[in-house]
Parts: structure tokens; C-alpha cells; sequence
């Protein structure tokens, strides 16, 4: 195969990954990096829609710099960082007032770091409108989740409808990370079913010491980590707490504002703790101490379209895991749990906790060995030659 370059529209900030959050657009990135069909690969931080989030990209990308980078262009409303001789990350502060130049400047970027023919790969679906004369050899869409479920775009439907439309009939390949989110790009024949991946080898470390903020807590833990945010079900919560009181229920990751008063009420019960936000270097030992890993979202709308990366990684730890139905959890279903309802879902956790035992662990880990991040990447990369071809 050829090697081509990469221009890659991000749904973070680099910055953010370099503090210790992840998803599955930093180990993609990760992965290409190490990869000898890809050349360069140019990142762009997430292009802010409106004032505030522009005011935030300037502050964090523009004025301050990314840790072990150096500057090799800037203006007043962006700038450049190389990484290394592979990566370069570009951060821009004006796209939400000037989207077409924005684009323009970045197919520039590329040009003047002497990228050949490159790819567009694409998480951020707002630029579809506008990519069209970037000079792209190749166009790539991945849909993560479907941005019109979530909350957070409720103000931009529209134009997220014009731009999912534009990516439907415009891209060459289209990888969606659960099986519903084919049906939501018409299950054409360039819509490509990739789930997400885990870092086994990072999820296998051991620990000599353990943070007292988890050591100190009763077992067994039922445990889950994530984004607290909109999707999160803590009547679910809740129930399980009370059925459980000789357990500790232990929720790990930031809680948005919406749900602060709900994360309040819940922890005036003895057996729950939230620990707050811990970075990807850190998980791995949280995890381990789970007794029962849980995923207690809502089982419509938005989860109903992703695929949860927390699954993989209890499952890496070798824990037994037990999730909500309809939540794109599909592929991986004759290794967990999946509960209906309230009770089923809190049957199912005592049922883990009385059954789990060392060989089940080790199949867990075993099985799981299959969706590394390098398989994943080398499905897309797989595709992206027979394309190319």
C-alpha cells in the first residue's frame, strides 16, 4: 500500500489526551502513528462552535503550549505544534466565525509541512459542509455516537442534519462504532462496523501500591468508570445501592453539572463513593479492585448509538461485567451480563459476585485479546487499501 498522510478533525483537544483523558480518537491517532503505511499526520483540535469554546482553545492551545512540542507556526487565532517528525497538532480559535477559512487554512498547513496525497479522517461532523475542496485523495467519517442524541448539540440540529447528509452521500467510508449507527447512515455499502478497542497490555499492569481512596473501601466493590454525564441512569444507581448494602457501590469519573444534584443526593448513602476523575494512567488500578464492573446507562437514545469502551476494559481487567440492554454491547454479549430492568440488573450483579472465580477471569482477559486497538486499526487500514485499490 502506499503510504499517505492524514489531516484528522479531532473530537478533543490534544491537551486533554496529554492530561490523561481517552477515547477512542487518541488511540486511533496512537496507533497511526506506529504505523508504516502513514506518513504524517497533521491533528485538529476540536473546532470550536461558539465563543466560549473558541475563548477555551485559544487559552489552552494557543496561548499555553502542548507538553515536549515546539511551535512552528502561529497567528492571532491559531497555531501549530510539532510532536515529532510524524505528528503535528493545529489548534484554531475562529473556526465557529469563519469556517471556510478556517478549513483553507489547514488545507495551507499541510501543503506548507510537505504532505503528499492524505487522507481526511474525520470525528467532528460540522466540517463536513465545508471539506469538500481541502485536496483530500480520500474522505473518512467515524461516527463515535450519533451528536444529534446529545445534549450537548441540542442547539445545532439543523446544522447537524445538513452536515450528517453531506457525510452520508459525500464520504468515501463511513467506520461507526455500534451496529445502530449503520442503520442511521442507511447501512450503505461504504458504512463499516468497527467496535471500539482496549490497550490490554496497558490494563494488565501491576501495582505495588494502591490509592488509599480505593483501598480504603469495604469489598466487594461494584464499580463504574466514566464521563458521569446525561446518559448515566442514577435511579439505576440507586436501586443498586439500596439492594446492596453490604456492598460498596464506587463511581469513578468527572460528573457534569447536570448531574451534580443527583450525584449529591446519591452520596448521602453509607455504601457510595464517587472518587472523582482519574486519568487513563490511573484506571487501570481502579479497575482492578472492582469486584463487578457495571454500565447503568439508559437504554434509548444517545447510549443506544455507542459502544462502550469501559466494557473492554473490565473485561481486560477480568472482571465480570454487567450492563444495561440496548447499549451496543452486541458483540461481546456471550462474555456479559445483560439485565432488562432493575432487578434483573441487580440479580445479575450477585450472580457475577458469586460465580466469578479465577478461570473465568483469565477467559475474560483471553477473549478480549481480540479487539486490541491494533486490530481495529487494522481493519480501517485494511479497508482504506481496497479503496484506495
Amino acid at each position: 500500500m502506499k503510504k499517505f498522510d492524514v489531516v484528522m478533525l479531532n473530537m478533543s483537544n490534544y491537551s486533554e489526551w496529554d492530561e490523561g483523558v481517552s477515547n477512542r480518537n487518541y488511540h486511533i491517532l496512537r496507533e497511526l502513528q506506529n504505523r508504516e503505511e502513514v506518513g504524517k499526520i497533521l491533528a485538529v483540535d476540536y473546532l470550536p462552535l461558539n465563543f466560549k469554546r473558541a475563548l477555551r482553545n485559544y487559552k489552552e492551545g494557543i496561548v499555553l503550549n502542548i507538553n515536549n512540542s515546539k511551535t512552528v507556526k502561529r497567528g492571532l487565532t491559531y497555531k501549530v505544534s510539532k510532536i515529532s517528525d510524524k505528528l503535528y497538532v493545529y489548534t484554531d480559535a475562529d473556526f465557529w466565525l469563519r469556517p471556510k477559512s478556517s478549513l483553507k487554512r489547514i488545507k495551507k498547513i499541510a501543503i506548507d509541512l510537505n504532505f503528499g496525497d492524505f487522507v481526511l479522517w474525520s470525528y467532528y461532523p460540522f466540517a463536513a459542509s465545508y471539506w469538500g475542496k481541502m485536496g483530500q485523495k480520500m474522505t473518512i467519517f467515524e461516527a463515535v455516537d450519533n451528536w444529534l442524541l446529545h445534549s450537548s448539540y441540542s442547539k445545532y440540529t439543523d446544522k447537524l442534519k445538513i452536515a450528517y447528509e453531506k457525510i452520508k452521500n459525500e464520504t468515501d467510508l463511513i467506520f461507526v462504532v455500534s451496529k445502530n449507527l449503520t442503520n442511521f447512515f442507511d447501512d450503505q455499502p461504504n458504512v463499516y462496523w468497527i467496535p471500539n478497542g482496549v490497550d490490554n497490555k496497558h490494563y494488565n499492569k501491576k501495582f505495588s501500591l494502591i490509592n488509599r481512596d480505593i483501598s480504603d473501601i469495604p469489598k466487594p466493590i461494584i464499580g463504574y468508570i466514566g464521563v458521569v454525564q446525561e446518559k448515566v441512569d442514577f435511579k439505576l444507581l440507586e436501586y443498586i445501592a439500596d439492594n446492596n448494602l453490604d456492598k460498596s457501590l464506587v463511581i469513578i469519573g468527572p460528573v457534569w453539572t447536570e448531574q451534580e444534584k443527583a450525584k449529591e443526593e446519591l452520596s448521602q448513602k453509607k455504601n457510595v463513593f464517587f472518587l472523582g476523575y482519574k486519568k487513563y494512567n490511573e484506571a487501570p488500578q481502579y479497575i482492578q479492585q472492582f469486584n463487578v464492573g457495571i454500565i447503568p446507562h439508559k437504554t434509548a437514545g444517545f447510549s443506544a448509538t455507542t459502544n462502550p469502551m469501559k466494557m473492554y476494559e473490565y473485561l481486560s481487567c477480568g472482571k465480570p461485567v454487567v450492563a444495561t440492554s440496548n447499549i451496543g454491547t452486541e458483540n461481546v454479549a456471550d462474555m456479559i451480563s445483560v439485565a432488562k430492568d432493575y432487578e434483573s440488573f441487580n440479580k445479575a450483579i450477585n450472580e457475577a459476585l458469586e460465580k466469578d472465580n479465577t478461570d473465568a477471569q483469565e477467559k475474560r482477559k483471553e477473549f478480549v485479546k481480540k479487539f486490541s486497538w491494533f486490530n481495529t486499526v487494522s481493519k480501517m487500514l485494511d479497508l482504506i487499501s481496497n479503496k484506495f485499490n
